[in-house]
């Protein structure tokens, strides 16, 4: 997406960031095989200097995301299709949330059966759990054109009682990268549109991933700010922040592959068109507990959420926890 002089750009803004950081390739497999790319050398050192990127402090840039929504774009272009189709399915309209993988829904009507699957990694409730970091995949080609079906996928929320979720969305409206507040208006509140602008900003110019992170940074107000890595000048971008009582009702997160969709009589389910062909992944997971990262292992995270992957009724899906908890793919 980047002209060459862009790309020497975002080079040396790199190397003077001290070297943090390429996100990893996650892009779309070939529909005929549905199987990802054997990684190769290139891949194998992007993900590791994403890693990097997760594991070090990094310094916040002290600007919100390139590209981000008006708070009233973000109520129109998301709420408009989240909210009624979630509440048919029997989640409540007030009170507790209807975001994340709460269970299955209200049961099918007529000859549809609605579905509300998750699978992916799930971060255990531990004390001192203060944030998450991942390198998760993106796609301007993903669309979505059935009504009643939207994508979260990755999708990443902390342990440790957030007020922030980092969303990866396909919706009829379009793609983005948003935040859900968990604390006070228990909807999305920030929004930044999948576009070359962002493909050349948040992702190193020649992958389909980029690096996302939500961190407690005040404790006294249970303060939570989801940040997006900016290749181009080696820092953190804000996205959006919250502070108050979650309201989810739960301190344990997750960093998941979730969907809402309709399947109908033949068995399949609406959500397979849009996403044929395409290779959903989250790398580098990882958990800061007591303000120190650690990658995402047995010893923290688990498979709490998992639905079975015949849930998401789509015969030629794959999924594949890669390594235990930090890395994860689902092709479609």
């Amino acid at each position: 997406m980047k002209s060459t002089a862009a790309a020497l750009g975002s080079t040396a803004a790199l190397l003077l960031a001290c070297g943090l950081g390429t996100a990893a390739t996650a892009s779309a497999a070939p529909a005929h095989g549905r199987t990802a790319a054997t990684p190769t050398a290139a891949t194998t050192t992007a993900r590791q200097q994403a890693a990097d990127v997760c594991a070090s402090a990094g310094a916040d840039s002290g600007r919100t995301v390139h590209g981000a929504l008006s708070r009233d774009q973000v109520h129109h272009q998301l709420s408009a299709l989240t909210a009624p189709h979630r509440e048919a399915r029997g989640y409540p309209a007030s009170g507790v949330p209807d975001k994340g993988p709460l269970g299955p829904g209200a049961p099918g009507r007529g000859l549809l059966t609605d579905i509300h699957p998750a699978q992916g990694t799930s971060f255990k409730e531990i004390s001192g759990s203060d944030g998450s970091c991942a390198t998760q995949s993106v796609s301007a080609q993903l669309t979505v054109q059935d009504s009643s079906t939207t994508i979260y996928t990755p999708t990443m929320y902390p342990a440790g009682g957030s007020c922030v979720e980092l969303v990866t969305v396909y919706t009829q409206s379009g793609r983005s990268v948003a935040a859900w507040d968990w604390c006070d208006s228990v909807a999305f509140e920030a929004s930044v549109p999948i576009d070359s602008a962002f493909l050349s900003t948040y992702t190193d110019g020649t992958s389909s991933a980029y690096t996302g992170r939500v961190v407690k940074t005040d404790a006294a107000t249970n303060s939570w700010t989801a940040g997006l890595y900016n290749y181009r000048t080696g820092s953190w971008d804000t996205l959006f922040t919250q502070s108050g009582q979650n309201q989810s009702g739960r301190n344990t997160g997750w960093d998941i592959n979730e969907l809402y969709s309709q399947v109908g009589t033949s068995g399949r389910s609406a959500a397979c068109d849009a996403m044929a062909g395409q290779t959903f992944e989250s790398s580098n997971i990882t958990v800061r507990i007591n303000g120190s990262w650690t990658p995402a292992s047995p010893d923290n995270s688990d498979t709490t959420y998992d639905s079975p992957a015949g849930s998401f009724y789509c015969p030629d899906r794959t999924y594949q926890m890669v390594s235990a908890y930090d890395h994860w793919k689902a092709v479609g």
